[in-house]
């Protein structure tokens, strides 16, 4: 029969690092595997101090869990994960189980040491991943009742603390939109039945912003049984947008023109019939023995062929307009410049002086109030969304428009709110805006204008609301407020409270620019004191009488 080995040969055998220590924690025993994983002889520390080695980071922890056991003399439920220092001063992560006299017969406590650098290096990049991916990574087990994993993008996109979700795991369903949550529910009964999902969903209530998610998802199977399901959350809300912007495009130019090609064409038929009677008439008239005058009447023809005439050029006039405010828009959305401190003032006295050109002229009223210092974070097409709120309020006033421009800083926002006494806007025209329904070929806006607005103020994180009533409306763009924001400098705050609106604007308060022509200069009597540009159209001098020359939205000229 041949001897069996001696112990401490397979003790030296093994690739983990084994080790006896006291009470006091000083080394009595170890194994050879300490010389390979640490570079040390294992004599070399034997009666030295255990946690002599240990990181400093982890010192404190290793050291309480061990004096636990000793005080407890059980096993501990959980190794203790930590770094230890290797003779050239590196370090390894080891992954150790404590083992008390009572479980070993042993004269101390045996540790048993594996190395997990490798494992925690992984796990640390994912982790790394994770923690700054903008997608939401997430595992929950497979009834939905307890979080397995979510990374803190989930606080980003769906404005739920991961703590939160994991004390209550459906909770993120109170997010999803009302329209949708049963979609999302389905999807995830089919999950935990076996079968993968790719569903998009919005994020958001229906009478505030909304975010679109695409969220494809997997069932994690072992031995045939769903054990967990998992997947991730990705914010494709810039895609809805720009599929929604074409569609918003395609319907506006194929509706507008044709309907005006429509009227352009009956307008056409309708000359060619006129100069075929007269023609006729007056071919009948030659046609006799004597030679009577055509029974036309010139004046009259004239008459119509003008006014016909005119239609067309009012309808061509519109397609014109239709298309150049469909070159901005495209200018617009081809931009990929992120949004920039600016000042208010300037931005509103310039779309004050495009909307209404002459003062003198117009038939507006016009009343501006704005806080001198206030600084919206906002693309400079801004004044060109004010604007055109503006023209939109004379246009369809049925007098002599009266316009007021608000400008107000509640909390972290900027918002400018234009109100008139127009009737109210349909809600035809806000409804898509909003989302309350989608446009199709039954269902569209009729003109660009308030989605320029829109487009402007999304573009700018700021949103658009309406409030029309019987007496008038008021349209209201929301935006950043730049002072809010603890990324800007002192420097990049600009003017204290108070200051007046120079004669030379900044454009973003560094570079100066040429005063807008047609705009008015707030002096330092003019009402700094309160903070406000007050300003009426139909009041202006003569020193207001040129207007600025027009430009398109996404453009660069001055």
């Amino acid at each position: 029969m041949s001897r069996p080995p001696e112990p401490k040969t397979l003790l030296d055998l093994a690739q983990d690092k084994l080790a006896v220590i006291d009470e006091a924690g000083r080394f009595r025993y170890l194994n050879a595997a300490t010389r390979d994983l640490l570079g040390f002889d294992p004599e070399e520390l034997v009666g030295t101090d255990a946690f002599e080695l240990v990181h400093p980071d982890d010192t404190d922890r290793v050291r309480a869990a061990f004096e636990a056991l000793v005080a407890d003399g059980d096993e501990t439920d959980a190794p203790l994960e930590y770094r230890y220092e290797t003779a050239d001063g590196d370090w390894v992560w080891f992954r150790t189980r404590v083992f008390p006299p009572a479980d070993t017969g042993l004269d101390g406590y045996a540790l048993s040491s594996r190395d997990i650098t490798l494992e925690v290096e992984s796990r640390r990049r994912l982790e790394t991943i994770a923690s700054t991916s903008p997608d939401v990574l997430w595992m929950f087990d497979a009834d939905w009742t307890e979080l397995l994993f979510v990374n803190g993008a989930v606080e980003s996109v769906f404005g739920i603390a991961p703590d939160t979700l994991e004390a209550r795991p459906r909770e993120f369903l109170e997010a999803v939109h009302p329209d949708d949550r049963a979609d999302v529910e389905r999807s995830m009964e089919r999950l935990s039945a076996g079968e993968p999902t790719n569903l998009d969903y919005r994020i958001g209530s229906p009478d505030g912003p909304t975010t679109w998610v695409r969220v494809p998802a997997r069932p994690v199977v072992e031995d045939g049984e769903v054990v967990a399901v998992t997947g991730f959350a990705r914010d494709v809300t810039d895609e809805y947008r720009r599929e929604r912007q074409l569609t918003v495009m395609d319907n506006l130019l194929r509706h507008t023109i044709r309907n005006d090609m429509n009227i352009v064409d009956g307008t056409a038929e309708r000359i060619a019939d006129r100069v075929d009677d007269a023609v006729g008439a007056a071919a009948t008239a030659s046609g006799g023995d004597e030679p009577d005058p055509p029974d036309v009447d010139l004046a009259e023809l004239a008459a119509d062929l003008i006014d016909h005439a005119e239609t067309v050029r009012r309808v061509a006039d519109d397609l014109l307009t239709t298309a150049e405010k469909q070159r901005g828009v495209i200018d617009l959305l081809r931009q990929h410049e992120p949004p920039q401190p600016l000042r208010v003032a300037p931005l509103v006295e310039r779309a004050v002086a495009d909307a209404v050109g002459d003062a003198r002229d117009s038939p507006a009223d016009i009343a501006v109030s704005c806080p001198a210092d206030a600084r919206a974070f906002t693309h400079p097409e801004l004044d060109y969304a004010i604007a055109e709120l503006i023209e939109n309020a004379i246009e369809h006033a049925e007098g002599a428009a009266t316009v007021e421009v608000e400008v107000t800083a509640p909390d972290d926002r900027v918002e400018i709110a234009v109100g008139d006494d127009a009737p109210p806007i349909p809600a035809a025209e806000r409804d898509p805006i909003t989302d309350r329904w989608k446009m199709d070929d039954l269902r569209h806006t009729g003109g660009m204008g308030l989605w320029l607005v829109y487009w402007i103020a999304d573009r700018s994180g700021g949103d658009l609301a309406f409030d029309a009533g019987p007496d008038g409306n008021e349209v209201t763009i929301s935006v950043p407020d730049a002072d809010c924001d603890p990324s800007f400098s002192v420097a990049e705050r600009g003017r204290p409270a108070g200051s007046a609106v120079s004669s030379v604007s900044t454009e973003p308060d560094g570079g100066a620019t040429a005063p807008v022509a047609g705009s008015e200069t707030v002096s330092p009597e003019s009402d700094a004191g309160e903070g406000a540009v007050a300003a009426s159209a139909a009041d202006r001098g003569a020193d207001d009488a040129d207007a600025p020359s027009e430009r398109s939205p996404g453009s660069t000229d001055p």
